[in-house]
């Protein structure tokens, strides 16, 4: 069945319908929201309340877009609002840290500290850069689901994450 008929099941009185949905976008949620909580418990409770607002808001839904942009764009400003309210920042996630049993010990240091200072450096962007990056690498999208969530032409979005990398790769070349 098709998100869009569960949508309309459940417009037209069918509340169990959405716990379809809920099943196929609650992993994508929690990814969102981990990536930006940096918090499991956080995330848990940023995708409860991204599918309240969801089931409340589902008139609002349009068909001619995916369902998983659209939840995604939802989990995003959830996770906005959350971090806005406790005034923090948004670090990239240790997922980007990959474990490679081969590398000597002092290897491993030295690329937890190449990973830090990447975090860091993320950090610093100015959240027009920061936010279709993160959304780009870290929670795996599009560059046109980037573009409808943050609502800027795809050009805008292409040309920031480009700069972003651009800013990135030249801040870590002497590192």
């Amino acid at each position: 069945m098709q998100d869009y008929d569960i949508v309309r099941q459940c417009i037209e009185g069918n509340t169990e319908a959405f716990a379809e949905l809920v099943e196929r976008y609650q992993r994508l949620v929690f990814s969102v929201a981990l990536q930006y909580l940096k918090d499991a418990g956080r995330a848990e409770d940023a995708v409860q309340e991204t599918f309240t607002k969801a089931y409340i808001h589902l008139r609002s839904y349009n068909p001619d877009y995916k369902f998983s942009t659209w939840i995604t764009k939802i989990a995003y400003h959830c996770c906005i609002d959350m971090l806005r309210k406790q005034r923090e920042t948004n670090p990239l996630d240790e997922a980007l840290e990959t474990a490679d049993k081969t590398i000597t010990p002092e290897e491993a240091v030295v690329s937890r500290d190449r990973v830090k200072k990447l975090e860091t450096l993320i950090n610093q962007l100015e959240p027009k850069y920061r936010q279709p990056l993160m959304l780009f690498h870290a929670s795996g999208l599009k560059y046109e689901e980037i573009a409808e969530i943050l609502k800027q032409p795809m050009s805008i979005v292409k040309n920031r994450i480009y700069r972003a990398r651009k800013m990135l790769k030249e801040a870590l070349k002497d590192y």
